[in-house]
């Protein structure tokens, strides 16, 4: 598993917005790779300021690959994409 986490350059709303359909559309295409994710705010109830995804990947690679094909990547949306190796160690499976 991979942690994806990605910051929204300043004033990136319009290019949300111009992208979001699409992003939607990703998403639900990648959802059995998706173990969860949504966006990061400021404020519970704020703009959103990037996104945190957690994706069942094989590879580093296949991550990167697998963000590369985001529309919001694509479009510009992201200043910065970071991708860390991610362990899931709560809550533990349970029998």
């Amino acid at each position: 598993m991979y942690a994806i986490i990605c910051f929204d350059r300043p004033d990136s709303a319009s290019l949300r917005d111009k992208h979001r359909a699409a992003h939607v559309q990703f998403l639900n295409a990648n959802a059995a790779r998706i173990a969860y994710g949504g966006p990061l705010k400021g404020t519970a109830d704020g703009p959103s300021t990037g996104a945190l995804i957690v994706v069942s990947c094989a590879t580093r690679e296949e991550a990167e690959t697998l963000i590369g094909a985001d529309p919001f990547y694509v479009g510009g949306v992201y200043e910065s994409v970071s991708i860390r190796a991610f362990k899931k160690v709560f809550p533990a499976a349970r029998p």
